[in-house]
């Protein structure tokens, strides 16, 4: 997709990857919404307040969107938090309301922004040779595929949103709609900030190379790549340095 002069819709976009993937959006022509709980100053760029677990509150500022702008061409689904807790322990059961927190943020909440966004998606006219009407990107994450102690939350969302990318691929094909994903292994954000540095030093070690945490600019270059690439559809690129996690980290175990 030539994504000069089309709109597009980043959730999380506030900060770390989806800020780094707003400006990239915006440096290359396209007119940007972000959607984020925490107040946002984005040269160039609307910065929209929205609980993204509240669908009642994503339908109207979608529809908000749309009415004021125009058809939204382009989806990002960058919002996300942590969570780190087992599901039991010899002191008890894991704590089931932090767990359904994380997947509502990270999955619910993608789910409702999806379902609006893609409905008014099926309307835009065609565009480009292949008449293409949108492009959905999901942020997953190698805990979609590499599952780590302690990791239950995040890994059963991020694992649903990788497989979620296929399956909207498949819905949304007959209307001329690609769904794709990307997969970070540890970047240097936000949410990676606070993690203890014999934590952080483990992660990088188990990379191939490079051996360092990735950029916000770099998963924004992939983005742009996989938002410009029509024949990437329904597929999920890791961009983790060649990182396999083990089950478990050193640091994981002492705690």
């Amino acid at each position: 997709m030539n994504v000069n002069g089309k709109l597009a819709l980043v959730t999380g976009g506030a900060s770390g990857l989806g800020e780094a993937l707003a400006h990239a959006l915006r440096d290359a022509g396209a007119r940007v919404v972000v959607l984020d709980r925490h107040p946002a100053t984005l040269t160039g760029i609307e910065s929209i307040p929205c609980d993204i677990t509240d669908e009642a509150a994503v339908a109207a500022v979608i529809s908000a969107i749309v009415d004021r702008h125009g058809p939204i061409a382009i989806l990002a689904n960058v919002a996300g938090i942590g969570g780190i807790g087992s599901i039991a322990s010899p002191a008890g059961p894991g704590d089931i309301s932090a767990f359904r927190r994380v997947i509502d943020v990270n999955l619910i909440g993608a789910v409702a922004v999806t379902a609006h966004v893609a409905h008014s998606m099926i309307a835009n006219m065609p565009d480009g040779p292949d008449g293409e009407r949108g492009i959905i990107l999901n942020a997953c994450s190698i805990a979609s595929f590499e599952g780590q102690e302690g990791m239950d939350a995040y890994g059963a969302s991020k694992a649903a949103l990788a497989a979620l990318t296929l399956i909207w691929a498949r819905d949304l094909s007959r209307h001329a709609i690609r769904c794709v994903g990307i997969a970070p292994g540890f970047f240097a954000t936000p949410m990676t900030a606070p993690m203890p540095d014999a934590l952080v030093d483990e992660l990088i070690d188990g990379m191939e190379f490079p051996r360092r945490a990735g950029t916000a600019q770099e998963f924004a270059d992939a983005a742009m790549f996989l938002i410009r690439s029509p024949m990437i559809n329904a597929e999920i690129l890791r961009l983790d340095g060649g990182a396999r996690p083990p089950a478990r980290t050193r640091w994981t175990a002492a705690a």
